[in-house]
């Protein structure tokens, strides 16, 4: 279970005093007490319900990928080019769409969606108080509510308060605050427009680790912050926009626009460069100027669905865009001098002179058209066609501009067959257009613009109903793209191709009234083929990319015990290759959670109190963020967390 301007500040102002007002309301609205990622999620690919999250994918690995960096997510299934961090306060939950959870979801991605759903206010006027802490030292307030401002008008919106610790010894201050209106001028018609902005303060990120040779560090370093007082950062994310659905017969349309920023004042990355065996070597720490990452995207889509005999058709028309722009780089690197693992040093702040800035600015658009069809309870079969259009411009200051445009066509295609009422088989194939970013600082080539590559998926599986409320899925699938890392020069470049091919299982549901299960397993093969493999350069096993995972999580009601309940979680990690040529590895390696968690009344209303030991066996490993560079795992460490939360009423 894993759980500006002056007219940009009075808006923000706003929106704070319209979310403390709406937590003023006298009344409750029983929403998160009974929040259990458990219980809530529908199969093991990757559920996340408030504060908690089950299943073996999340957003920064879904068969091996990250579907955010890949430009992969969806609010309410429209697409949205997600920039800054997501905020609890407008998000209640996201859901990892890939496999059969994928079927019949016009336009899928290659490597997998992630959809949020948003926080949506009801018809109750209410408000849920959730604090939460552990071990570590961090600790959470959050304040959560809805009001209805008439028969077809609600608000909905909180605040947050978080102390963040990692294991990795990176933490921060956080404050986040969200509002959002639900309005139904007409039966048909809901608009649901939402603001959101989070803050961190006094930020300070954990250390990098980048030893001489194919090894790893060691000694391992404890979750504490060792770098200079200095090597802080801050950074607010905002995120706001507007849904609108509207519904006349046989047609329907759908509009999402969304806005998403990422701004840095300041940040600091520090790294422990050229490290010995003997757990020593040289500090230094990246200094990067005012960054700003902002992207307006959307999705248009008009529906129409029909029936002819026993056939159930759908069309769909699609029109999604995004508009991003970036000011960021040059880093400055200070050299702050030797350092050991775990052992602290502290300088003078330095003082630097940063270059001109990178400018990075993407226009990119899809025009889609789907057609699905359905047999009775038999056959399922879904067809898509995408027109992309992708351009980039990157200035860097003393360079020539580069320029990077590509107009693929993706095709998409998937059919469901219903055997049995039991049994199902499903197939897919899936072409898509993914964006990989920029080069990592620690790079010679850092700040580069990297081109946009299309990726194509297969898969294929079944699906079997064991009891009507527990199933089972067995998934085969094939991914291909291109690899990039750190050559033996540090150049950050195209390296080959990459393949994963392997079998995901997902078992989820009710085995007994008081007995719920999420289990799930990914098994592959990530291979690397090309030119580097073939010199020497690279080996064949990518770096990063883990070939198994197993989770299994379950919650258990013992009889005669009115709202307690029991989870065990376990988590199964296996080995990562760590260096271009595959010599150093980090060892595979197992978590065991356990969590005690009592739903009552308190003073009339519904609570919900959650003891958690996280990690039991206190195990703990490393990351690999780039070939030869490694960070603490955040599953590290024993930790004890408590948990309560009241919906007041």
């Amino acid at each position: 279970m894993q759980g500006g301007n002056p007219g940009r500040r009075r808006s923000g102002t706003a929106a704070i005093f319209a979310a403390l007002s709406l937590l003023a309301a006298p009344q409750a609205w029983a929403q998160r007490a009974g929040e259990n990622a458990v219980t809530g999620a529908a199969d093991a690919f990757g559920t996340s319900i408030g504060n908690e999250r089950t299943g073996i994918y999340n957003e920064n690995d879904v068969r091996g990928f990250s579907p955010i960096q890949a430009g992969n997510a969806r609010i309410e299934g429209l697409y949205f080019d997600k920039v800054g961090d997501e905020n609890d306060r407008i998000f209640e939950s996201s859901r990892i769409r890939v496999g059969i959870a994928a079927q019949g979801f016009a336009f899928p991605a290659p490597t997998g969606i992630e959809d949020f759903s948003l926080r949506a206010p009801g018809d109750a006027t209410g408000l849920s108080v959730l604090s939460e802490g552990n071990s570590f030292g961090p600790y959470t307030l959050q304040f959560d509510g809805t009001a209805p401002l008439g028969e077809r008008l609600s608000l909905g919106g909180g605040i947050g308060m978080n102390r963040n610790i990692a294991p990795n010894g990176g933490d921060n201050y956080e404050g986040n605050v969200g509002v959002l209106l639900r309005w139904r001028p007409l039966p048909d018609v809901e608009i649901l427009p939402f603001w959101s902005r989070k803050d961190t303060f006094m930020a300070k990120d954990g250390e990098v680790y980048e030893p001489v040779g194919d090894v790893l560090p060691a000694p391992k370093p404890l979750h504490h912050f060792f770098g200079p007082l200095w090597a802080r950062g801050q950074d607010f994310s905002i995120n706001y926009g507007s849904l609108l659905s509207y519904t006349l017969s046989s047609w329907a349309v759908r509009l999402g626009i969304f806005r998403s920023e990422l701004v840095n004042p300041k940040s600091s990355f520090p790294q422990l460069e050229n490290l010995l065996p003997n757990g020593r070597g040289e500090l230094k720490v990246d200094l990067n100027p005012p960054s700003h990452l902002g992207s307006t995207s959307g999705e248009f889509r008009l529906e129409k669905s029909f029936s002819t005999g026993a056939l159930n058709h759908r069309l769909i028309f699609s029109l999604r865009g995004r508009n991003w722009n970036g000011l960021y780089g040059n880093s400055v690197t200070v050299d702050v001098g030797p350092q050991a693992i775990n052992q602290f040093v502290t300088t003078p702040t330095p003082h630097v002179q940063f270059a001109p800035l990178t400018h990075d600015h993407v226009d990119e658009s899809w025009i889609g058209l789907a057609y699905q069809t359905a047999w009775r309870d038999r056959l399922q079969v879904n067809l898509g066609v995408q027109k992309a259009r992708y351009h980039k411009n990157t200035i860097i200051p003393g360079a020539a501009p580069t320029l990077l445009n590509t107009t693929p066509v993706l095709l998409t295609g998937s059919a469901t067959g219903n055997v049995t009422k039991a049994l199902a088989v499903f197939g897919s194939y899936t072409q898509g257009l993914e964006e990989n970013g920029i080069t990592p600082s620690n790079a010679i080539n850092s700040n580069q613009a990297l081109p946009a590559t299309t990726t194509r998926q297969t898969d294929g599986g079944v699906r079997w109903k064991l009891s009507p409320r527990l199933s089972l899925v067995a998934d085969m699938f094939d991914i291909k793209k291109l690899y990039f890392n750190l050559d033996p020069a540090n150049v950050y470049r195209q390296l080959g191709g990459l393949e994963n091919r392997g079998m995901e299982l997902s078992l989820s549901g009710n085995v007994t009234d008081r007995l719920d299960v999420v289990a799930g397993a990914v098994l592959s093969q990530p291979m690397v083929s090309g030119e580097a493999v073939k010199l020497g350069i690279s080996g064949d096993r990518p770096v990063g990319l883990r070939s198994r995972k197993f989770i299994f999580d379950a919650n258990w009601q013992p009889p005669g015990s009115k709202g307690l309940s029991f989870d065990i979680g376990v988590n199964h990690f296996g080995s990562v290759a760590a260096t271009l040529d595959d010599i150093a590895v980090i060892p595979a390696w197992t978590t065991f959670d356990w969590d005690a968690r009592y739903q009552f009344r308190m003073g009339g209303q519904n609570a919900s109190l959650k003891l958690a030991v996280m990690n039991m066996a206190n195990a703990r490993s490393f990351n690999a963020f780039e070939a030869g560079t490694f960070g603490i795992s955040f599953n590290s460490g024993r930790r004890i967390d408590l948990r309560l939360i009241v919906d007041v009423a």
